[in-house]
């Protein structure tokens, strides 16, 4: 899963402190964060994360639960035009 915020508050510090324990407790890990990211094509935020799940159904799964859909209102009360997408990922071996 991939999440794109356009615009940050400080409020949504709440938010950030509250999913970080949800998100290993459903098997996701924080696979990257950038406060500064450069968007060089199509619109672009202030703060870029990736999130990393054991497979694509289960972010779609916990994506829709009840307990983040709670914790999401916290995120959209303290953050505006907010895009999030779940891909599936890959794995490059050399």
């Amino acid at each position: 899963m991939a999440c794109y915020y356009h615009s940050y508050n400080p409020a949504f510090d709440e938010y950030a402190e509250a999913f970080q324990p949800w998100i290993e407790s459903v098997g996701g890990s924080l696979f990257a964060k950038d406060l500064d990211g450069l968007t060089v094509e199509g619109k672009g935020g202030k703060l870029s994360v990736i999130i990393n799940f054991p497979s694509k159904q289960i972010a779609i799964d916990e994506h829709k639960s009840s307990e983040y859909q709670e914790l999401s209102k916290l995120r959209w009360a303290n953050s505006i035009d907010t895009n999030i997408t779940i891909m599936e990922g890959v794995l490059l071996i050399k």
